[in-house]
């Protein structure tokens, strides 16, 4: 477990190529890191990549030993975290995707008919996340996905198949 060993014992483990002890420290920081990005005003959806994004330049840092076995890996990280979100806000990538909002009856009706296109699987998803409100880590319960990460992805991926439906059916066009 990775709470009992040192800094200087993990960076090692990283530098000796011991995957195990990346997966730990996501266990580790995912949670942690995606409420203070949370509370930096990053969306839910966007957290994940962030933390992955962050997760892997720590431990590049490592293997090529531009990092001392003496540093803080707690403090490291959320450096690594806030340095990011400077450089991203900075090239103002947090752009949000337009949400389909139906002007008429017309088109209301239309989506409503492009969620029966979706498969089985994209329409459980979304309704679970949607009319249930279910968060990340219930859905990866109720359709048994290893992790939460896992859940949000196929979520999304489903809302950006439906999003894709409906903009053709729409004739909106689809934004790449």
């Amino acid at each position: 477990m990775i709470s009992h060993k040192s800094n200087e014992e993990v960076i090692n483990s990283i530098r000796n190529g011991k995957e195990e002890t990346l997966f730990a420290l996501s266990k580790k920081y995912f949670q942690s890191s995606r409420r203070w990005l949370r509370r930096k005003g990053i969306s839910d959806t966007a957290t994940p990549a962030i933390f992955a994004k962050v997760l892997v330049k720590m431990f590049r840092d490592i293997q090529q030993n531009r990092l001392s076995t003496h540093v803080d890996l707690d403090k490291y990280i959320y450096n690594l975290l806030n340095e990011h979100l400077s450089k991203e806000k900075e090239s103002r990538k947090f752009k949000r995707q337009p949400a389909i909002l139906p002007a008429s009856e017309i088109e209301r009706d239309a989506a409503a008919s492009c969620f029966t296109i979706l498969d089985e699987q994209s329409k459980k998803l979304l309704s679970a996340r949607y009319t249930e409100k279910l968060t990340f880590e219930e859905i990866a319960v109720r359709f048994e996905f290893s992790n939460p990460v896992i859940a949000e992805f196929e979520v999304h991926k489903s809302l950006n198949q439906f999003r894709q439906i409906a903009q053709a059916r729409l004739n909106t066009g689809i934004e790449s």
